[in-house]
């Protein structure tokens, strides 16, 4: 009886350590074919070359895979390259897996394919002239970028909404080239909330004042009107006249539920005094938290947006 309880014991032990070595081995481990490859990567780049136990002239071919159109194949050397790189966005697909078919004439092989994506900052990727600032720039840091990068995040960042106040109203109000502005001031737009569970990642807002470096973004997750927290370090100088635009280096505050972008402005905050968005907005003195009762009653929107994801995909 002894015997048999040490060799079930045994078995058990044996059976934990075959279990634990298979679960290091990683998904892609057991597949005949497996390789990494980063996102965004270019039309033509090298996966993996395909081998196979067959003899003889050997042709090779793609099977099904998990994503259409992902891959070329070279018949002949069994080079795996990247077909479309749109394939690989690491937000979509994690990893991609599918078949390759080897045959010499007469015998076939049937190979298990396993790509994982590796995810990268998508925000370093998308900017241009703003790259090496933003490389540069510490974790919760506001980073100036030009007006091209920040409406290709819109685009290109998955799932980006936009908070504080719409593309529509605030190209109406930039039209009617007269401006108040706040100065040592808290404000709140109503309109355009943050998403629920977002993260806000960039903001622009219209100055008009020059060299402003103490204007702050902040963000509640409580009402309109209270619970508003920094949002990472202030923004930099500002430029008189325009629209300032910016992205957060390591955004990794997320609202709660829905939330509200506002802003605290040292000074140069604008808004539109024609009224033409239809909204209101609400202020108080200094650098607070809590708004209270007092808003603009006429229809006037400040000039400030901010862009913002449900999905984290920076570093």
């Amino acid at each position: 009886m002894k015997t048999q309880t040490t060799l079930l014991y045994l078995s058990l032990f044996l059976l934990f350590i075959v279990s634990c070595d298979k679960e290091e081995m990683g998904p892609g481990s057991n597949s005949d074919i497996s390789a990494q490859v980063s996102e965004f990567p270019r039309s033509g780049d090298f996966v993996s070359t395909v081998t196979s136990t067959l003899e003889g002239d050997l042709t090779f071919a793609l099977g099904t895979l998990s994503v259409n159109d992902a891959f070329l194949i070279n018949e002949t050397t069994g080079d795996l390259t990247v077909a479309n790189p749109v394939a690989f966005d690491y937000e979509t697909n994690t990893e991609i897996t599918g078949e390759v078919v080897v045959t010499n004439g007469t015998d076939t092989e049937v190979l298990s394919l396993f790509v994982e994506i590796l995810d990268v900052d998508d925000i370093e990727h998308i900017l241009t002239d703003s790259k090496s600032d933003y490389q540069n720039a510490s974790n919760g840091t506001w980073v100036r970028i030009t007006r091209t990068e920040y409406l290709r995040l819109g685009v290109q960042i998955a799932q980006t909404s936009m908070s504080g106040i719409t593309e529509e109203f605030l190209e109406r109000g930039l039209s009617v080239g007269r401006f108040f502005t706040y100065d040592d001031s808290t404000v709140a737009n109503d309109l355009a909330p943050i998403p629920e569970n977002s993260y806000v990642y960039a903001f622009r807002y219209y100055s008009d004042a020059d060299g402003v470096e103490g204007n702050k973004v902040k963000v509640s997750s409580s009402t309109l009107t209270q619970g508003y927290e920094d949002l990472g370090s202030s923004l930099p100088a500002s430029i008189q006249g325009e629209l300032n635009h910016y992205v957060l280096k390591g955004a990794n505050s997320r609202t709660d539920g829905g939330g509200f972008l506002g802003m605290y402005s040292l000074a140069g905050l604008s808004y539109d005094v024609e009224g033409v968005a239809r909204g209101t907005h609400y202020f108080i003195e200094g650098d607070q938290a809590d708004l209270g009762n007092n808003f603009n009653a006429v229809q006037r929107i400040c000039l400030y947006q901010g862009l913002s994801t449900p999905i984290k995909q920076w570093d």
